[in-house]
């Protein structure tokens, strides 16, 4: 008892209610002894050290690799070679790495270590290995209990941090397959979910606060969390468990064999129906958030597909619902789990670069800046030198077009990081810095070091450069370049949105008519803002740039890369300027010059024009119009640059008018 004595502090967190009793520390041990038998409270003392130790070991390593202390996190994880726990941190920080990297070795190490952990976990709590234990009544012990709902959960994040990998290279048979993999997690986050929730409500006596009632019950759109059936599916299923049932989502129970095998052990006497072994309150809490952490994940993974993929993988059976998706990050952050440190960056880098990468919230990139700061400043304490964090607050910064505080903390975080991938990441954020300020010899000096020393996309990085060279009046370096790396294009991977981007600007890069010789310093200036918008970096612009983009293109449909981009780029100016009129007059003349004649060439100009006067005539109290060019958008178009962003803000803007 005198463990419980000493450690109340601990035990009153999760006893809320007992808190709020004026009762002395004594009082409230006899109060304990009373509610849970003393061989359970044995139980937990002796269980609580080994099973707790793991799971701060990797949260200490995560903590470390975040404070940029490198080479004591791999200490520490290589320390600990057969800790479950340890090793499922590894895996988190690799994902991590290859996300921010998008190297093909960190992915294909990433995939790796997903993958064996997948087969892990699988192994150690699959349908048979259930089966042994109910035919030789095996009593299941909390420690065990409790390791049994930690693999389903780390079963489940494997699967969807595969998927986001593989979703993430963008090529056909990669959707496919991410989205086997999405749907296979969650079934296994739904179960985990029903039991842990049916636990923690048996402890508590309540259901988590701060979740919203759709992430127990039922999707906000009205789709059910059962997930969807398919034919001959014979994919591997988590056993289920009898628990507490009141408010709780039913588990599909199994079919084929299964159901046949459950129905003759129940002739037998051998049943599923074990009486839920007692796990420690904290325990409890901890698998509350950890769950959280994977189900936000893939709810904000799924909610961001585009509507023609999810038509094509129809399996997944529904929509991901992006506000239960951040609800259930924002309670996973506050807990002691070793995800709750990356349930904060999953936060920022939603906030700071989904939000306004896939224009979620139209023009407006300031959206989730006021979320991202509250992020930041919470994690001040713990993480206030960590290179990651100085990034985020860089992107708040730029987002709020201080371009010259985003690059104070990107060069603080280059300075603190120990990491070669979060100073890559922070260079490309400097190179975007410069070009929303069009400072085209200073973009140039750092795409020219990305090219050099980066590993992801050399052509990508070389064809930002040679089109600052232009934009910059350097043509002799342009045409010197060009000569040099014109074999890196033809190696670019055109199944990829980024590849088939690049594949389709390389031959506008020189005029082959008269000989290879380069266009005009406004040609690649228009090639410059073409990449501003696409990337949805216009509105991080200052209003003197904007009206510089603007007196650059009034007047001005014969040095253009492309039909209408002038007249696309101009009214995204004004309407980033807010002239809205002006800019409906810019979308209207652009469609008009590209339809017919021009239309079958460079077609996410049209595309993205009739997007942005439908969401302009929506804004402009005109909703039937704006529907119908934004259902145009959604329809017409087929195979252009950048088709699946365009379709998810399209979708957004329809949601937002119907």
């Amino acid at each position: 008892m005198t463990f419980l004595i000493d450690d109340r502090t601990h035990w009153q967190d999760t006893f809320h209610l007992m808190s709020t009793w004026r009762l002395d520390g004594f009082r409230r041990v006899l109060l304990l002894s009373e509610y849970f038998p003393r061989s359970r409270i044995s139980a937990t003392m002796a269980t609580r050290e080994g099973a707790t130790k793991d799971w701060s070991i990797a949260r200490t390593g995560i903590s470390l690799l975040l404070n940029n202390k490198t080479e004591e996190a791999e200490a520490l994880f290589t320390g600990h070679p057969y800790s479950f726990h340890v090793k499922t941190g590894r895996c988190f920080v690799l994902f991590m790495n290859a996300l921010m990297t998008y190297e093909h070795d960190k992915l294909q190490q990433a995939m790796l270590l997903l993958k064996d952990m997948e087969r892990e976990c699988a192994g150690d709590i699959g349908w048979l290995k259930s089966v042994k234990s109910k035919v030789f009544k095996t009593e299941e012990t909390g420690k065990d209990y409790v390791n049994k709902l930690e693999r389903q959960i780390v079963l489940a994040d494997s699967q969807v941090c595969s998927a986001i990998l593989t979703l993430l290279q963008q090529e056909l048979t990669g959707y496919v397959r991410g989205g086997w993999m999405l749907r296979k997690a969650w079934r296994v986050y739904q179960h985990a979910h029903t039991q842990i929730l049916q636990l923690y409500y048996r402890t508590f006596g309540t259901n988590p606060t701060g979740l919203s009632p759709c992430y127990d019950t039922s999707m906000s759109n009205g789709s059910s969390l059962q997930s969807p059936q398919s034919p001959g599916s014979s994919e591997w299923s988590i056993p289920s468990c009898n628990g507490y049932t009141n408010n709780v989502t039913p588990v599909p129970s199994p079919s084929g064999l299964r159901s046949s095998l459950s129905m003759l052990f129940s002739l037998t006497g051998i049943t599923s129906e074990q009486q839920t072994p007692f796990v420690e309150p904290t325990e409890v809490s901890r698998l509350m958030s950890a769950v959280s952490f994977g189900y936000g994940i893939y709810q904000l993974c799924v909610s961001l597909l585009p509507p023609s993929l999810l038509k094509v993988i129809h399996f997944l059976g529904f929509e991901g619902d992006r506000q239960a998706g951040l609800t259930a990050l924002m309670y996973a952050r506050l807990s002691e789990d070793m995800r709750a440190p990356l349930a904060t960056l999953s936060l920022l880098w939603y906030h700071t670069i989904v939000r306004p990468f896939f224009a979620l919230d139209g023009s407006n990139v300031k959206a989730g800046v006021a979320v991202a700061k509250q992020l930041i400043a919470e994690c001040h304490t713990e993480f206030h030198d960590s290179a990651l964090f100085l990034f985020f607050a860089g992107r708040v910064e730029r987002l709020e077009s201080n371009v010259n505080g985003a690059l104070e903390a990107y060069g603080k975080a280059v300075e603190t990081s120990t990491q070669r991938e979060v100073r890559l990441l922070c260079l490309h954020e400097v190179a975007w810095c410069h070009l929303i300020r069009l400072s085209y010899e200073e973009a140039y000096r750092s795409l020219l070091q990305l090219q050099h020393q980066s590993r992801w996309s050399k052509s990508f990085y070389a064809y930002l450069a040679m089109v600052c060279c232009g934009a910059n009046g350097k043509f002799d370096v342009l045409l010197t370049t060009y000569d040099k790396i014109i074999h890196w294009f033809h190696e670019m991977n055109g199944e990829t949105q980024l590849g088939a981007f690049i594949l389709r600007r390389v031959p506008k890069l020189v005029d082959k008519d008269t000989g290879g010789n380069p266009y005009t310093v406004l040609y690649y200036r228009l090639l410059v803002y073409e990449l501003l918008y696409l990337w949805n970096a216009m509105p991080s612009c200052s209003v003197e740039s904007l009206q510089g983009i603007l007196l650059e293109c009034k007047g001005n449909r014969t040095e253009e890369p492309m039909v209408g981009l002038t007249d696309l780029v101009e009214g995204a100016a004004c309407s980033y300027l807010g002239d809205t009129e002006a800019a409906i007059k810019c979308y209207r003349n652009c469609l008009k010059r590209r339809y017919p004649s021009k239309d079958e060439y460079d077609q996410h100009v049209s595309a993205f024009a009739l997007y942005e006067l439908g969401s302009s005539l929506c804004n402009n109290n005109n909703s039937d119009e704006g529907r119908s060019f934004l259902t145009k958008a959604q329809s017409q178009y087929r195979d252009y640059d950048f088709e699946s962003r365009l379709n998810v803000r399209i979708h957004s803007a329809l949601k937002n008018v119907q």
